[in-house]
């Protein structure tokens, strides 16, 4: 009897976690130190937050301690397991020196309790950036762009090395003459061709003689290199036996050739696919329902592309 109360009540103990630590332990990190950036830029950073408890978490608000940082949560509710991030952007438009900013994080589930997170940058007034940041916007996956940036120094110091926080990322920096005094410098950010598709942000780091070290944030969307539009066809409903067609509209960043189209199990089908090497292929999809109600496919276009060399089209129709 006393094993089996044991082991209950150590059972019991691990099911509710919640009640026994900090909502704030839940976060990968509680701080986040920007360093050094020049007055301009808008400082970006995401906490992540995992429900590693038993129960429902529930975020009711969030608030900041300074206007001069703006603060959201992706997601309110998290199921056990579920995590989302809280961002934060701060405005080093809004400071000069040091400042420090704390996020309150409210959560009213599984009980009422405030996590605090904590952002920090020096702005420095002495340091000029044109443009303020490196976004590539949207590139395609496979090429290689490159995006520069100004840095000016009104008290004259010297860069010593720029480093990025991501190896997709090769950097180089070149003196050049400033018209206004001080010193001037070019630094250039170019990606790697095979940075993976999606939404990338990281930091160069630009270090001066005195150790200083100064934040340049970089953003780049990758999108593929073969893309398909729209993604997803609708069909009006048509009775069983009779046929209806709509286009899609392949493209990729180089001439490429259609090999066939699989998926379709006879209710769909690619009526009008060309073959020859181009860009841009438009392929006309057939739906010739042989039954009442819904059908769904999904529609694989493969390609003679070495790499990311097909695309999926979800298709549904109505039979009636």
């Amino acid at each position: 009897m006393y094993r089996l109360s044991f082991a209950l009540l150590a059972a019991l103990a691990l099911a509710a976690p919640a009640s026994a630590q900090k909502l704030s332990s839940l976060f990968d990190a509680q701080s986040h130190d920007f360093g050094n950036v020049p007055i301009g830029p808008m400082l970006n950073h995401s906490f992540t937050i995992k429900n590693t408890t038993s129960e429902t978490l529930q975020i009711s608000s969030v608030r900041v301690s300074c206007g001069c940082v703006s603060a959201s949560a992706q997601k309110a509710i998290l199921a056990p397991s579920e995590q989302t991030t809280v961002y934060a952007t701060m405005d080093t438009r809004r400071f000069v020196g040091s400042k420090s900013v704390t996020i309150y994080v409210d959560f009213s589930a599984p009980r009422r309790e405030t996590a605090n997170l904590v952002v920090m940058a020096y702005g420095r007034s002495d340091i000029a950036l044109n443009p303020d940041q490196l976004a590539f916007g949207a590139v395609k996956k496979g090429t290689s762009p490159s995006v520069s940036t100004q840095v000016s120094f009104a008290n004259g110091s010297k860069i010593t090395e720029v480093s990025s926080e991501s190896t997709y990322v090769k950097t180089s920096v070149k003196e050049t003459k400033s018209p206004y005094g001080g010193t001037n410098y070019e630094i250039v950010a170019n990606l790697r061709p095979d940075l993976p598709v999606g939404t990338w942000y990281t930091d160069l780091w630009v270090k001066t003689q005195d150790n200083s070290r100064i934040r340049i944030p970089l953003t780049v969307q990758v999108e593929p290199s073969l893309t398909v539009m729209p993604a997803a066809v609708n069909f009006d409903p048509v009775a069983t036996s009779q046929k209806v067609t709509k286009s899609v509209v392949v493209k990729a960043s180089q001439p490429f050739k259609i090999i066939e189209v699989k998926g379709g199990e006879g209710e769909f089908e690619a009526v009008n696919v060309d073959h020859d090497s181009k860009a841009v292929h438009v392929v006309t999809i057939a739906f010739k329902p042989d039954k009442e109600g819904e059908i769904i496919r999904t529609l694989r276009i493969l390609t003679d592309m070495k790499e990311e060399n097909s695309v999926e089209v979800k298709v549904k129709g109505v039979g009636q």
